[in-house]
C-alpha cells in the first residue's frame, strides 16, 4: 500500500507520513492538529483512494479522542466518496459499508434508516 500512497500523494507523501506518525503517537491537541493536516492532504487529493480509505480509519480512531458529530459526518462523507467509485475489491467495499454504518449509527441513525438509505442509494434515488 505504501507504493500506492506514493503514487497518489506525490510530493506530499513525506508530509502525510510525518503527520500520520504524530497522529498515531500522540493525543490531544497535537493529535488533532496532525489529523487536520491529514484531512487537508486528503482534500487536495480527492482521487487518492488508498489515502482516503486510510482517512476513514484515521477518522474512526480520532473519534476516541474527540467524539463530535463533525467526525462522524466526515467519516460518512469519506465512505460515500469511496463507495461511489469502482473499487474492484468486494472485501474493501464490505469494510467501507460496515464502517459507514458505524459512523451513521454514531449520528443516531437507526438500523431502519440505514437500510432505507442503502436501498435508496443502490437505486440511485435521493
Amino acid at each position: 500500500a505504501a507504493s500506492e500512497l506514493g503514487g497518489e500523494l506525490g510530493d506530499e507523501l513525506a508530509a502525510a507520513i510525518e503527520a500520520e506518525e504524530r497522529f498515531s503517537s500522540t493525543a490531544g491537541d497535537d493529535a488533532s492538529a496532525a489529523y487536520r493536516e491529514l484531512t487537508a492532504i486528503g482534500e487536495r487529493h480527492p482521487d487518492a483512494s488508498y489515502f482516503l480509505e486510510f482517512l476513514v480509519y484515521a477518522t474512526w480512531c480520532h473519534l476516541m479522542d474527540e467524539t463530535v458529530p463533525e467526525h462522524f459526518k466526515r467519516g460518512v462523507a469519506l465512505c460515500r466518496q469511496l463507495l461511489q467509485r469502482e473499487l474492484g475489491d468486494a472485501e474493501r467495499v464490505t469494510r467501507l459499508r460496515s464502517i459507514e454504518q458505524s459512523f451513521r449509527a454514531g449520528l443516531g441513525e437507526t438500523s431502519e434508516e440505514l437500510i432505507d438509505y442503502d436501498a435508496d442509494t443502490l437505486t440511485g434515488g435521493d
